[in-house]
């Protein structure tokens, strides 16, 4: 870890200091928090049906939807929240291992540390309902103790960053919070992980580790979780061999370097192929196409050696990607 939790000097000392760092006076702080309960207007979030327009787009459609609840503070409360995350939240230095929701962390660089143990077990491991099981009481905790804010000045922020009690989906400030709570009691598996040889990272409520015997970690990660209230998901769980394909936040390990997922490879040369042999739906081809190019432009933000791949294939059957 790149810093000590808890600070030892508070972030924010004072409620004038809040009032700063906010550029507001405290009684229209007072004001917002009292019409608080109107201020989310909750909805469902399905998730996207398959990317390729035509048959199999309208063939996923068929199936029962799956959806997220999503909190969204209204924009009074979402303009206080990015003010909290932009000049409180973003002074606090995150550990190295932590990759989701931190400025100038990417998908690609979350994947490129375990390259070194593509030929070594990896595992995956996912905290159940992350958000919704971070209570007010946690998210107290985060701003009082573990940031030093005095108690007048941590039940503020903990009112303006939770919603029916817990940390809402969509408010700009819950991933750092998420990610500094995590910090804080993630000392055991760092220690733990260190010991073993392991590489660790976390993508918010994604745990990766890998290296030699690294399924060893799994018992001191369910206990370290469980102490804190949380639980594993189990259907999320995976174990990969040395000779597995592996994958971290949709990247996949390649020997040398982050690669493009062999599965994404496959459908893209499948929909190249479709468009070769004319069965895409005449009525589908400038979607297609530009669906197309984005998924490539999405490769090649990977490896661009697996676009030249796709680029060859395309030349091959006479099709144009641009």
């Amino acid at each position: 870890m790149t810093m000590a939790l808890p600070l030892t000097k508070p972030l924010v000392g004072s409620l004038r200091d809040l009032e700063f760092r906010l550029g507001v006076k405290r009684v229209e702080i007072y004001e917002l928090i009292n019409s608080r309960p109107s201020l989310y207007q909750p909805f469902e979030k399905t998730k996207k049906l398959h990317p390729y327009p035509g048959a199999l787009r309208r063939q996923a459609a068929t199936r029962p939807a799956k959806k997220r609840k999503i909190d969204n503070p209204v924009s009074q409360l979402k303009d206080i929240q990015r003010r909290i995350l932009k000049s409180i939240l973003s002074e606090v230095e995150l550990p190295s291992f932590m990759f989701g929701a931190v400025s100038g962390k990417t998908l690609l660089g979350h994947a490129d540390v375990h390259v070194a143990n593509q030929a070594s077990a990896l595992v995956h491991m996912d905290i159940s309902s992350y958000y919704p099981n971070v209570t007010c009481f946690h998210v107290y905790f985060v701003w009082s103790v573990v940031l030093g804010c005095p108690p007048p000045v941590a039940k503020i922020l903990t009112e303006l960053t939770t919603f029916e009690w817990h940390l809402p989906q969509g408010a700009p400030t819950s991933p750092a919070i998420a990610n500094i709570l995590l910090a804080s009691i993630y000392a055991p598996v760092c220690l733990a992980s260190e010991r073993a040889g392991l590489t660790i990272t976390t993508w918010v409520d994604d745990l990766i580790f890998s290296g030699p015997s690294a399924w060893k970690i799994m018992e001191t990660v369910r206990a370290t979780l469980a102490a804190n209230g949380f639980k594993v998901a189990p259907q999320k769980r995976e174990i990969l061999g040395p000779k597995a394909e592996k994958l971290i936040t949709g990247v996949r390990l390649g020997r040398f370097h982050p690669r493009a997922p062999h599965k994404k490879m496959h459908d893209l040369r499948a929909a190249i192929h479709r468009l070769a042999t004319g069965r895409v739906d005449p009525d589908d081809i400038d979607k297609y196409r530009k669906n197309l190019s984005a998924r490539i432009a999405h490769i090649a933000s990977i490896n661009a050696g697996d676009v030249t791949l796709l680029k060859r294939q395309a030349a091959r059957s006479g099709v144009s990607l641009k």
